[in-house]
């Protein structure tokens, strides 16, 4: 009996040590705040980024209108001016969001923009995840990607890139 009472006793306080310390490192410990993005699309092949991608644009950027937070994902807005749309039909000045913390778009410069669009009354449109805006302020310019599949000039590329969806990949609806 006396063993028992000392095991139960010796059971209760371990509980009560363990809880209190979780207790204290929850509070103490500051919250993990990171984002990661699940895609299905590879973002380095733009064929798959193409095909994901409601919308794939050449744009000018004409200026960073500021930043908010999406679902606790800090993000930077642009405004940029449409210059030619190779899937959807985009035309105009455009809002785009893109996570905080990628290379910035400069103002004056050009860009081929994979987006999806926002479901809110602003209209805007989200850079497909992972996927970079990619330079291109020469559309002339002979493409180049990081898997080497490049096709011709960007325009032309991109051009492909958007009209032959990748197989096995879902385009956006």
């Amino acid at each position: 009996m006396k063993k028992t009472r000392i095991v139960a006793v010796a059971g209760a306080a371990l509980t009560v040590i363990v809880a209190t310390g979780w207790t204290a490192y929850s509070y103490l410990t500051p919250d993990r705040s990171f984002f990661e993005a699940m895609t299905l699309h590879d973002p380095d092949d733009d064929q798959e980024v193409a095909t994901a991608a409601r919308d794939v644009f050449r744009a000018t950027v004409e200026r960073r209108t500021g930043t908010r937070t999406i679902q606790d994902v800090p993000s930077d807005l642009y405004e940029v001016r449409v210059i030619r749309a190779y899937k959807g039909n985009l035309t105009g000045i455009v809002t785009i969001t893109q996570t905080t913390g990628g290379p910035a778009l400069r103002p004056g410069h050009a860009y081929v923009i994979p987006t999806v669009p926002w479901n809110n009354p602003e209209h805007e449109h989200a850079v497909l995840a992972e996927a970079l805006p990619r330079p291109a302020d020469d559309p002339d310019a002979p493409a180049s990607t990081v898997t080497g599949k490049a096709r011709g000039t960007i325009d032309q590329h991109w051009t492909w890139a958007a009209t032959h969806p990748s197989p096995g990949l879902n385009s956006y609806p």
